[in-house]
C-alpha cells in the first residue's frame, strides 16, 4: 500500500512538474485545505482565529475536493484554526480517502485524544513545537505542553509519521537543540521555518532592529545540524537558502527574473473554498472561487511575489526548481509518500 502511494504522488508530482516546465496548463499536485479558521489556542503571529470567515457545508466540502481531485491534485493538507474543532472533521477525512487523496492533518493536538482512534486515514501528521516548554507557551499561549508531546507519541505508537513545525520567533539557537533532542527523543522529525510577515494570515510586523546575522548564523547552524544527521525533514537547499536570504524582515519579494510555482505545482484554499496561489498571497491578489470557477482557466499564472522564505512555500519551490535533490530528501522523510 505504501508503495502505491508512493507510485500515485511520484505519478502526480511528475504530471505537475512537466506542466511547470514546459509552461503548461496549472497543474497542482499539493492543495492545502483551511476547513476551518476556529481554533482553541491564540498564536502570538497567527490571524486566522480573527478571520470571520464562512465555513463551507459538508456538501460543499466534498464538492470542493472533487475538483481539486479533477485538477490532479494528489496531496491533501487539512489544516485550520484547528481542523479539530470541525465536528464533521472525520467526514471530510473520509470523502477525502473515498476520493484517493494522500491526506495530512495539521493539528496543536490539544483535541487529539478525543480523536485519538479515529484517525487511522490520516498518512501524515503536523504539529507545532515552538522550542522549549516556557519559549511554546510565550508563542502560543498557556496550554498543556504535555498533551502535546503525548499526541506525538500515540501517533508515532500506530505507526503513523508526524513532523512539528516550529515558527522561529527570536533566533535561539537553545531553543532548536533542545527540539532536535526532544525529537531523537520520542523518535519524531522537525521543520523549522521563520516567522512571515506582511500578509494577511498573520497578526505581527517585523522588528526594524532584527539581528540580521544572528538570525544567518541559526540557519547555518541548523544546516550543519541537518549534515550531521538531525531528524530535521527540510532539505539542505532549504537551509543554504534561509542562510543566505538578505534581509530576514522582508518574507517575500517579486524578482522578474525568477518563477515563483505557486498555483502552477501547489495551491491554497482558505475556509470559504476561495483558492489562491499560496496561504502567504492571500489578500494580496484576488482569490479564485472554486466552487463556481476552474482553477487551471481563471489562473492568471501571476503572483505578487516571486521568491520568499515561507517555510513550505519555499521548500514547495525547491521542488520544482532543484528537483532530483529535493525528492530524495521529501522520499527519506516519507513527505512524498
Amino acid at each position: 500500500m505504501e508503495v502505491f502511494k508512493t507510485l500515485q504522488m511520484g505519478l502526480a508530482y511528475s504530471q505537475s512538474l512537466l506542466s511547470y516546465k514546459t509552461d503548461g496548463t496549472p497543474r497542482p499536485f499539493s492543495a492545502s485545505f483551511v476547513v476551518s479558521n476556529r481554533c482553541n489556542i491564540r498564536c502570538s503571529y497567527c490571524n486566522f482565529p480573527l478571520m470571520k470567515e464562512p465555513e463551507l457545508t459538508l456538501q460543499q466540502v466534498e464538492t470542493l475536493l472533487k475538483n481539486l481531485k479533477q485538477m490532479g491534485v494528489m496531496r491533501l493538507g487539512l489544516l485550520g484554526g484547528e481542523p479539530l474543532y470541525r465536528k464533521d472533521i472525520l467526514d471530510i477525512i473520509a470523502i477525502a480517502k473515498h476520493l484517493g487523496f494522500f491526506v495530512s492533518l495539521n493539528s496543536n493536538l490539544l483535541l487529539y485524544d478525543k480523536f485519538q482512534d479515529k484517525l487511522n486515514d490520516i498518512d501524515y501528521f503536523f504539529t507545532s513545537l515552538d522550542g522549549t516548554p516556557e519559549r511554546h507557551v510565550k508563542n502560543r499561549g498557556k496550554q498543556d505542553y504535555e498533551k502535546v508531546l503525548n499526541g506525538i507519541r500515540d501517533i508515532r505508537k500506530r505507526g503513523k509519521r508526524i513532523t512539528a513545525i516550529c515558527v522561529v520567533t527570536d533566533y535561539e539557537m537553545a531553543d532548536a537543540d533542545y527540539l532536535i533532542d526532544l525529537s531523537e527523543k520520542e523518535d519524531f522529525t522537525l521543520h523549522f521555518q521563520p516567522e512571515c510577515f506582511d500578509t494577511e494570515i498573520v497578526l505581527r510586523t517585523a522588528d526594524e532592529h532584527l539581528d540580521q546575522q544572528k538570525a544567518r548564523d541559526f540557519w547555518t547552524k541548523l544546516l550543519k545540524r541537518k549534515r550531521e544527521g538531525a531528524p530535521l525533514t527540510s532539505s539542505e537547499e532549504y537551509f543554504s537558502y534561509l542562510a543566505n536570504w538578505h534581509d530576514y524582515r522582508q518574507s517575500a519579494l517579486h524578482n522578474p527574473n525568477t518563477r515563483c510555482a505557486a498555483g502552477l505545482g501547489y495551491l491554497f484554499v482558505d475556509a470559504t473554498g476561495t483558492a489562491y496561489p499560496c496561504a502567504y498571497t492571500k489578500g494580496k491578489t484576488t482569490g479564485i472561487n472554486l466552487l463556481e470557477e476552474n482553477w487551471q482557466q481563471a489562473f492568471k499564472r501571476k503572483t505578487p511575489c516571486t521568491q520568499c522564505i515561507v517555510g513550505p512555500m519555499l521548500e514547495f519551490n525547491l521542488l520544482f526548481e532543484k528537483p532530483v535533490s529535493s525528492v530524495f530528501n521529501a522520499m527519506k522523510y516519507g513527505i512524498a509518500q
